[in-house]
């Protein structure tokens, strides 16, 4: 299928910035490196015959590019149907590029609440407030740990603009509280995309861990799968998004994560269920999830259907890029892309983007809808 269908539903890339950027009891034993020793490495298009299936619809809409939205792009194809990953390019962008992944950064961070959560040092379904009673208003008591990843908490949306994720979030709960004395918080009705989850989030990670989030995203992730790319960003326009979206990684480490995260090298099985859990709930205001129904799971990936095959991932920006990861259940076939929006590239544009490559990655798939 190389032409998208026009009645496929499109992808909100969420937290798009389209200017330059608005080991305990029940965890798994070891991290294996998924792929082998040699799986961090692209194969790219200049060596054919690498890989058992060739990704026509992806080698197409490379071809035309640049084009009016994109002037660069990089795709990275792995798993079923691929003997070794298949890495393609267009324009001025390096296959081994440092990518700016803003908003998939949030995946890092549910994966470390959830590796917690497997060594019984937090319950998902248990209130925040239990473990950060000086952070989260009693106005939010309510509020569970499960809820945080999978954005129905009803925490107020970020309004501080403060460098220091603890001032931020606090800044925000007493903006709120000053704007709106009376409301009530619905805590699990609604789901509603929301960066302030996500740096709760990471506060969590530290008071837990007792190590700064940088601390234990290495300890936990990134050096036992072997992410050597993977970091925060130098650059303060992303790491003031710290949890939220500070970090910078490859292509490569990208789709290692992702092999680790679906294929349960990273959790035991009790929490890999959370994976693929999205609550019933209507969705909110945004275009974050099209279908007017709830679309992230409680480790805060995205479920798509491409035809009739359903993927989960997540997307992101940062200056000058757009960034996505996604995977069939179990990571079946991985699929990770970033592109150069164009100056002047409409947001509606840079979604039909990212929907041409989530299709095309995953166009010969059978169905598991």
């Amino acid at each position: 299928m190389n032409a998208r269908p026009r009645t496929l539903r499109r992808i909100a890339v969420t937290g798009i910035a389209l200017a330059a950027l608005t080991v305990g009891a029940g965890a798994p034993a070891a991290l294996a490196s998924p792929g082998g020793p040699g799986s961090s490495a692209s194969a790219t298009v200049h060596g054919p015959g690498a890989a058992a299936h060739d990704p026509a619809a992806l080698r197409a809409l490379l071809a035309s590019l640049p084009d009016e939205v994109s002037t660069g792009a990089l795709v990275r194809l792995s798993g079923a149907g691929q003997r070794t990953p298949w890495t393609g390019t267009a324009g001025p962008v390096a296959a081994d590029a440092d990518i700016p992944i803003g908003s998939v950064t949030k995946l890092f961070t549910n994966a470390l609440v959830l590796r917690s959560v497997a060594e019984h040092r937090i319950e998902i379904d248990a209130p925040v407030r239990r473990y950060l009673p000086d952070l989260i208003p009693d106005a939010y008591a309510a509020v569970t740990v499960r809820q945080l990843m999978d954005h129905t908490a009803d925490l107020p949306m970020l309004t501080s603009e403060s460098a220091d994720p603890r001032t931020m979030v606090l800044d925000t709960f007493a903006a709120d509280a000053a704007a709106r004395p009376d409301r009530i918080p619905a805590p699990g009705t609604v789901q509603q995309y929301n960066g302030t989850n996500s740096f709760v989030a990471g506060l969590l990670v530290e008071r837990i861990s007792g190590r700064t989030y940088e601390e234990e995203l290495q300890r936990a992730i990134v050096r036992p799968l072997g992410l050597r790319q993977t970091r925060m960003s130098a650059d303060p326009r992303m790491a003031r998004f710290w949890a939220e979206g500070g970090l910078d990684s490859t292509a490569a480490d990208l789709d290692r994560f992702m092999a680790a995260l679906l294929g349960g090298r990273l959790l035991p099985p009790a929490q890999q269920r959370h994976l693929y859990e999205v609550p019933d709930v209507p969705y909110g205001q945004g275009k974050n999830c099209l279908s007017g129904k709830a679309c992230f799971s409680a480790a805060g990936l995205m479920r798509y259907e491409t035809g009739d095959t359903v993927v989960w991932g997540k997307t992101g920006s940062g200056p000058g890029w757009s960034t996505g990861v996604f995977a069939t259940e179990q990571a079946g076939r991985r699929l990770v892309y970033a592109f150069n929006p164009k100056p002047g590239a409409s947001r509606d544009q840079q979604i039909d983007r990212v929907v041409q490559f989530v299709n095309a990655g995953f166009a010969d798939q059978p169905g598991t809808a």
